[in-house]
């Protein structure tokens, strides 16, 4: 049985740790800030997402909001709205709040705003639901 000494435990510990949190870290683009920046001030100015950062939106969203864009790109097809809008028969209705569709509209101005209509003839009949805090 080989002895390995506390201090190489330790190290190798270390190492791993630096590792590590050298692969998860990521550097953002300039542009990345501008747009976050551009997102968290609308949306406080807006009185949504209080809580969204610079840096979450950086995370969530990058230079394009691509889960986002890209699905507005070309319009939505009839089965991507069923989706959004919750099923027609009525049964489990989807609760949308009036603040989750101007956040998202928000980020399609800041990210895509060429899909703006796009978003609002999605969201135009849909019955949203006003939450108190």
């Amino acid at each position: 049985m080989v002895q390995v000494s506390p201090a190489v435990v330790r190290a190798a510990v270390l190492v791993g740790a630096v590792s590590l949190l050298g692969a998860c870290s990521t550097t953002h683009s300039a542009q990345e800030q501008s747009d976050a920046e551009q997102l968290v001030s609308a949306a406080h100015s807006a009185g949504v997402a209080p809580r969204l950062t610079v840096g979450v939106a950086e995370s969530l969203y990058g230079t394009s909001a691509p889960q986002i864009c890209n699905a507005l790109d070309g319009g939505v097809s009839t089965a991507e709205s069923l989706l959004l809008k919750g099923n027609p028969a009525g049964r489990r209705a989807k609760l949308i709040t009036t603040d989750a569709v101007t956040f998202e509209r928000l980020v399609v101005q800041t990210y895509c705003p060429s899909n703006v209509s796009t978003y609002d003839d999605l969201v135009a009949d849909i019955d949203t639901t006003t939450t108190t805090r």
